[in-house]
């Protein structure tokens, strides 16, 4: 650990509120850009790093085994997968409850023209390579390793833009009912292919 961390460490163990803004305005800006290529927003981003700096306020480091930076990436870096991991339990959440809703005939999903065109155009507003990775993943049934030999791209690569579709359609079919139809189309395209 260098003389400034040493001195910032100090200082936060005092909570003095100049080393406070000072340790922000060094770190707040990588420590953003490292959050947003995990979570591939930038409110996401900023809302964690700001989450961080808030823990720091409120439990001050007493110690730290390598570095004040190592430990702030560490932070966010760890903030950032428990984010992505609830995501992904609330993704199964909704699945498991379309599921549940489509097996019972108790749900009326009447697909009208105006949700399917709401669909589609969200769907067509997908950066090409997002839109391209996420069609071969949901409508053609393929394996991420197998979109990864066809695209000529890495096997991650494939998970990210799978990943930013399925926000992005989110943040556009914003009603859950509008959601579930499209859930309900992969499905039909699925069971189209494996008749």
């Amino acid at each position: 650990m260098n003389n400034q961390e040493k001195i910032l460490m100090l200082g936060l163990a005092n909570r003095d509120k100049r080393v406070y803004a000072l340790l922000f305005e060094t770190y707040h800006a990588p420590l953003f850009r490292f959050a947003e290529t995990y979570v591939c927003c930038p409110g996401l981003a900023e809302d964690i790093v700001q989450d961080v700096f808030i823990k720091i306020w409120e439990n001050p480091v007493s110690r730290v085994s390598k570095s004040l930076r190592s430990y702030l990436f560490l932070m966010v870096r760890n903030a950032c997968i428990d984010y992505l991991r609830s995501v992904q339990v609330e993704d199964k959440k909704k699945q498991k409850l379309f599921e549940a809703q489509v097996l019972s005939d108790s749900v009326d999903l009447d697909i009208d023209e105006n949700i399917t065109l709401k669909i589609k155009d969200a769907i067509n507003e997908l950066p090409e390579q997002c839109r391209e990775v996420y069609l071969m993943s949901i409508f053609d049934g393929l394996k991420y390793s197998e979109i990864a030999d066809e695209l000529n791209i890495s096997v991650s690569a494939v998970k990210v833009q799978v990943f930013r579709a399925k926000n992005r359609l989110r943040e556009k079919l914003d009603s859950l009912r509008e959601f579930l139809i499209l859930f309900s189309f992969m499905s039909f395209f699925k069971n189209q292919q494996s008749l």
